[in-house]
């Protein structure tokens, strides 16, 4: 008897693990989520991959609202190559319609595609107005080694920027009357001196 309840025990564990390697998904991520700038900056912006298996390509579009950001450039992450040469396409910018397209990235050789979490592409845009952009992924297609499509779920993200008006430098009290005790002492030798001088010229 108590042989068959260790082995329905067995059998339940098994089917809980294999049932949670079948949801398992890969999702490609925003890095950071959310994050803070004022206009006038710069802002860099992480896609990752994350509990990918067998990951040989990629390609998917980035979407965000032109008003807020300019996209500048794209550039390869660090996942792909750590798997071998790899061929990288940055992909289109339309600053108009608030996309980077179709950025890809594919191993070269007949080899093994690359497995975990790491960075796929890195973005580098121009806060140029006030408020929050949305990023998000879209159109995305994963490949395995074989070339079959890696089922995955998209994580998006959000930048906010704020005014970059620049406030005016507060003023030490203290160091305001030592510097205009200075000024109106430096103030008065001059006019002693303006007045000693055109007493000895009488």
């Amino acid at each position: 008897m108590q042989k068959h309840w260790q082995l329905a025990a067995a059998l339940g564990v098994t089917a809980i693990l294999i049932g949670s390697l079948a949801n398992a998904q890969a999702d490609i991520t925003i890095d950071p989520t959310t994050q803070t700038t004022s206009t006038g900056t710069v802002v860099t912006v992480d896609v990752d991959i994350t509990n990918v298996t067998n990951l040989y390509g990629y390609q998917f579009d980035l979407t965000f609202n032109p008003s807020i950001l300019q996209a500048v450039s794209s550039t390869e992450g660090t996942f792909l190559p750590s798997g071998g040469a790899t061929f990288f396409i940055p992909g289109t910018n339309d600053n108009v319609g608030g996309t980077v397209s179709a950025t890809a990235d594919t191993l070269l050789t007949a080899v093994n595609g690359v497995s975990g979490t790491d960075e796929l592409a890195v973005f580098t845009f121009d806060a140029i107005g006030t408020g929050t952009s949305t990023l998000g992924i879209q159109n995305e297609t994963l490949l395995d080694s074989n070339l079959n499509v890696i089922a995955d779920t998209t994580t998006g993200g959000t930048v906010t920027v704020t005014s970059g008006t620049a406030t005016a430098p507060e003023i030490d009290p203290a160091s305001a009357l030592s510097a205009l005790t200075l000024l109106l002492g430096g103030v008065m030798v001059l006019r002693g001196s303006g007045a000693s001088a055109r007493l000895n010229g009488m």
